[in-house]
């Protein structure tokens, strides 16, 4: 006589239970271990804190997502090291790495006639195909939106004001300088 078991897949809901059955029963009755109170304290202490490492990290990973899938990847990591950058220093350094390299990357597209050219064409094609996508396929609607804002991300790095900001951060990245110390520098001393 076999016994179904099922596959285990539906396990995984009793599993996790039981894993925080075992957790809490552990923080519970283990005397090494602060107690409940403590944790409690150390929780609402650190609320803001780990509601932001949850945001970022969210918003981070949809990122990295998009960098498979369509959507502006690349500017979602970015939002995604600036919130966690509220609260963590790590996430500091990787965002002026990544937007140093981002800036980089663009710069050279971005400082040649024919690759502004391309990114003029392929930015149009994005909020046109997007925007039509959008309208008239509904089941597709959120790709759509996601063309979209990526076509008109890129069409914004044609703007002179983000060309400007785009060079002063590859620059930045070449000179192993970071924007923080290039703004505190003093310029010229008479």
């Amino acid at each position: 006589m076999a016994i179904d078991l099922g596959s285990p897949i539906d396990w995984l809901p009793w599993v996790g239970a039981a894993a925080a059955v075992a957790v809490v029963v552990g923080l519970l009755f283990t005397r090494d271990l602060h107690s409940p109170v403590d944790w409690l304290r150390w929780i609402g202490r650190n609320t803001k804190r780990i509601a932001v490492l949850i945001a970022g990290l969210a918003v981070l990973g949809a990122g990295v997502t998009m960098l498979v899938l369509p959507g502006p990847g690349i500017v979602v990591i970015i939002l995604g090291f600036a919130i966690l950058a509220t609260e963590f220093a790590w996430a500091e350094r990787a965002l002026d790495r990544t937007t140093g390299t981002a800036a980089a990357a663009a710069s050279k597209v971005s400082n040649n006639r024919a690759g502004r050219a391309a990114l003029l064409l392929s930015g149009l094609a994005l909020v046109t195909g997007g925007g039509f996508v959008a309208t008239f396929v509904e089941e597709y609607r959120v790709i759509g939106i996601s063309l979209t804002i990526a076509g008109l991300i890129g069409l914004l790095t044609l703007l002179p004001r983000v060309q400007g900001w785009i060079d002063v951060k590859a620059n930045s990245r070449t000179n192993g300088t970071s924007s923080d110390q290039q703004a505190s520098a003093p310029t010229s001393v008479e």
